[in-house]
């Protein structure tokens, strides 16, 4: 009967012992950012603009992993702040470019790691600037969507080199192809 209470003790202790791990918690939560929020309608769509929400997701992967690929970024050992300016429209439509500019900054913010840090362009000494231009690429046929061009460019503030650039499509739902 003395048994017992011991096994039940060395039961219980091992319990907590292996649940105990359960539930620590990551030391890397306190750097990891709020979700953004890309508002999106039924379509699909960034609202309010039209530009399909998977293709500005992808925009802005690519534009991460060129900037990963930045020797001076990858291994500068602090926060790296880089300004996004407006993008430029230099399609024939009017776009709604400042609901465009705030969903491409708060994606590119939201998904960087915690050494950059994506800001308006407004920013006080930034390290790098993203520049950024959409140009009207091509109607899609009969298509219900418009085509465009996102052209961008990271700039070294230092002495405006450009270091990394590249370009992504975009569709946009809310434009009429044009008639040629």
């Amino acid at each position: 009967m003395n048994r017992l209470p011991s096994r039940l003790t060395c039961c219980s202790l091992l319990a907590v012992l292996l649940l105990g791990g359960c539930v620590t918690t990551d030391p890397r939560a306190a750097l990891l950012k709020p979700a953004a929020e890309l508002r999106v309608n039924a379509r699909g769509e960034i609202a309010g603009t039209g530009f399909d929400a998977s293709d500005l997701v992808v925009a802005c992967s690519n534009i991460q992993q060129g900037v990963g690929l930045v020797p001076d970024i990858a291994y500068r050992g602090r926060l790296v702040r880089i300004a996004v300016e407006a993008v430029s429209n230099d399609t024939p439509f009017a776009l709604p470019m400042d609901g465009f500019d705030a969903a491409l900054r708060g994606q590119l913010d939201y998904r960087a790691g915690p050494a950059w840090k994506f800001e308006r362009a407004k920013a006080a000494e930034p390290d790098y600037f993203l520049a950024g231009r959409l140009q009207h690429l091509r109607p899609v046929g009969s298509s219900n969507h418009v085509t465009l061009l996102y052209t961008f460019r990271l700039v070294d503030a230092r002495n405006t080199e450009i270091v990394m650039q590249g370009t992504a499509e975009l569709k946009n739902r809310a434009l009429p192809p044009p008639t040629s």
